[in-house]
């Protein structure tokens, strides 16, 4: 192959969008390498648009297509649906428009699966972070591995997602341990002190800055589990248990745009209006949200942030429901039912614990960029990634 391999990349929220980052920023520093920008999905909800652009911005980052799938405040499955159709519609127009060489997407969104769709009818290869993990109480699950078998090269985070990448039948050869580029964002972005947080997100700056005895600050995220009818129950039950700590400053976070996603901000936005020491922010941005993870006392919710992430931070996460079920998770995660008790007992022992200063994060030692861009700019003819042999388990193994 003769120039720049050019890559596109593509974020459907901010969720990814964290993630990506350092990849995105790695691959722009190296010669071999030209990337592309298509932002979509919850990017370019109804609101958020203006978000997305001072999100890239600050990073300083400019998008080469906007794919808009036509997102508004009705989130059934209905919708949802008619949008990753818009999704793959607009994806395939902009793969025709720009040619890239190799397509670069993360995780187990909706939107990436639309898009991930329209490159393999284009004939372009997709690599993939974060295929091969698990999380059985969410159809993300089953849209990951749907990603896993759309794509050409497999960038994983952890030791047992490479090893179920390679058993769905994925040559050994294209499946990497790299490591989570959350890792590598957490050591990067600059940090807000405490003071600059909390007037930041609108909490007291005084409450915590020079108080001998500062106030506790939880972080508070929670996502539809998708498989589950239940989810405005398991709300109600977390902002119950929340009530009974009135001593707690409570920082919540918005829900990622699923089925049943509405509802849920609808029910926080409502507590965070109510209750005096409560505030709602759909998102914070990277450097807000690692500076919250910095100073907080816990993580709370059902976000894979409390796995991947908050254990860097050596920040106890309670993790609430089968939403992230059969992740690995570090000795700082809390599992609890999604029972007001539990939640409440699952809490008073997060508090209780502190943060654990030696915690081992599963996910990675914040190298995983490096190692993503170095295999990306060693490639020499993407073209032959299309072609993809299904690899049998041997024999021997299978007994």
């Amino acid at each position: 192959m003769h120039g720049s391999l050019r890559v596109l990349a593509v974020s459907g929220s901010r969720a990814d969008w964290g993630l990506l980052r350092p990849v995105l920023q790695a691959i722009r520093a190296e010669p071999g390498l030209q990337l592309q920008l298509a932002v979509t999905g919850q990017h370019l909800a109804p609101g958020t648009a203006g978000d997305v652009d001072r999100l890239l911005a600050a990073d300083g980052f400019t998008a080469t297509h906007r794919i808009d799938m036509g997102l508004t405040a009705d989130d059934s499955p209905g919708a949802i649906g008619g949008a990753m159709g818009r999704g793959l519609s607009g994806m395939a127009a902009a793969l025709a428009k720009s040619r890239p060489d190799l397509m670069l997407v993360l995780g187990d969104r909706y939107e990436i699966l639309a898009a991930v769709s329209a490159a393999q009818v284009a004939r372009v290869p997709v690599a993939h972070i974060a295929g091969g993990d698990i999380t059985e109480g969410a159809f993300d699950d089953a849209i990951r591995h749907a990603i896993t078998k759309l794509s050409a090269l497999h960038f994983t985070t952890n030791a047992e997602a490479q090893g179920r990448v390679i058993q769905m039948g994925e040559d050994p050869a294209r499946v990497f341990l790299t490591g989570s580029p959350g890792i590598d964002a957490i050591l990067e972005v600059p940090r807000l002190t405490r003071a600059e947080l909390l007037a930041s997100v609108g909490l007291s700056p005084n409450r915590g800055a020079d108080e001998p005895d500062p106030r506790r600050l939880l972080l508070v995220t929670l996502h539809p589990a998708t498989l589950s009818s239940d989810n405005e129950r398991h709300c109600a039950a977390l902002l119950s248990a929340l009530e009974g700590f009135a001593d707690a400053d409570i920082l919540f976070t918005g829900s990622n745009a699923d089925p049943g996603a509405q509802a849920l901000d609808a029910m926080i936005r409502a507590a965070a209006d109510r209750l005096p020491h409560a505030v709602f922010h759909h998102s914070l941005g990277s450097q807000r949200y690692f500076s919250a993870l910095a100073i907080a006392d816990a993580v709370i919710g059902n976000s894979s942030s409390g796995l991947y992430e908050a254990p860097s931070f050596g920040l106890p996460t309670v993790n609430i429901g089968d939403r992230q079920a059969r992740r690995p998770r570090a000795e700082t995660v809390i599992d609890c039912a999604p029972e007001v008790e539990t939640i409440r007992t699952a809490i008073g022992t997060a508090l209780a614990r502190g943060r654990v200063a030696d915690a081992v994060n599963p996910y990675g030692d914040g190298q995983a960029a490096q190692r993503i861009t170095a295999i990306l700019a060693a490639i020499t003819d993407p073209a032959a990634l299309v072609r993809k042999s299904f690899c049998d388990i041997p024999a021997a193994l299978q007994d």
